[in-house]
């Protein structure tokens, strides 16, 4: 494992990470060019994972858990950042960096 993402303030606030753990995201394969994203925001009402101007928004399952597949084989190789950005109630046009990763 190369590193954890790049934490921002409000990860602080009861986040938990399932995946991806290396602030390096996978290179893209034959069969596969997503990345899967799966995390604990407490509170959020939106999750999103934006990579370069494209926004993925994940699914909220179980409490307080997101997930979901975002395509990374475009941005791979490049400084694209990626991001994983949370609104909250209250402020739900407003989101928040969570993460931050490299492709």
């Amino acid at each position: 494992m190369e590193s954890f993402p790049q934490q921002y303030a409000p990860w602080k606030d009861g986040c938990y990470l399932h995946t991806p753990l290396d602030k390096k995201l996978p290179p893209p394969t034959s069969k596969e060019n997503s990345v899967s994203f799966k995390l604990m925001v407490p509170h959020a009402v939106d999750v999103a994972v934006i990579i370069g101007s494209e926004w993925v928004m994940l699914k909220k399952d179980e409490e307080d858990t997101w997930h979901g597949e975002a395509d990374v084989a475009k941005v791979s190789g490049t400084s694209a950042r990626v991001a994983v950005c949370a609104a909250y109630e209250g402020s739900a046009d407003s989101y928040s960096t969570l993460l931050e990763y490299t492709a």
